[in-house]
């Protein structure tokens, strides 16, 4: 197994978002393709992860973007809210890592820093939306400490509807 050097680099450029963007187009496909009716995928990549949904996040929602990168190589994306909608807690957006960096250490530093930022902030938790197909993801999030506070279908426009889990994580 290869170690990895993991950093998050907060996203503030154009290249940057690009990058994202890049990301969460291949990760999305890989992991919604097979969950999801054809056509969602595209659709909510335009709507949450396109180059003018991560700038309106950042500008107007209070979204923070970190790249993960891994051996000095962009890897995956967390992205998160603190009092989003109004909420006394944070709100995790976003956790997307590429296959081939998955199981060595990114996405648990990722969500140390989550909950450090909550903490900064003076939030007692966590919460976040999983797809209830997306059953890996699932379980990392409940290995981390996340549990089950929720369901919710939420309709996002053009005939489709995200069927979520919600997870929250008291800390």
């Amino acid at each position: 197994m290869v170690y990895l050097s993991i950093m998050l680099q907060k996203v503030e450029s154009q290249e940057q978002i690009d990058t994202l963007c890049r990301i969460a187009d291949r990760v999305w496909h890989l992991t919604y393709d097979a969950l999801l009716p054809q056509g969602q995928v595209d659709y909510m990549l335009d709507k949450f992860q396109s180059d003018h949904a991560v700038k309106e996040q950042m500008a107007h929602q209070n979204y923070q973007y970190y790249l993960m990168c891994c051996n000095g190589e962009s890897a995956g994306f967390v992205g998160f809210a603190p009092r989003y909608e109004g909420r006394e807690e944070m709100f995790l957006s976003k956790v997307y890592l590429l296959p081939e960096y998955r199981g060595q250490g990114a996405v648990g530093k990722a969500l140390a820093f989550v909950e450090e930022q909550a903490r900064k902030e003076g939030l007692p938790a966590i919460r976040l939306t999983v797809n209830k197909e997306n059953t890996h993801a699932f379980e990392v999030y409940r290995h981390y400490g996340f549990q089950v506070a929720d369901k919710v279908e939420t309709d996002i426009g053009g005939g489709y509807v995200m069927d979520d889990f919600i997870m929250v994580k008291t800390l």
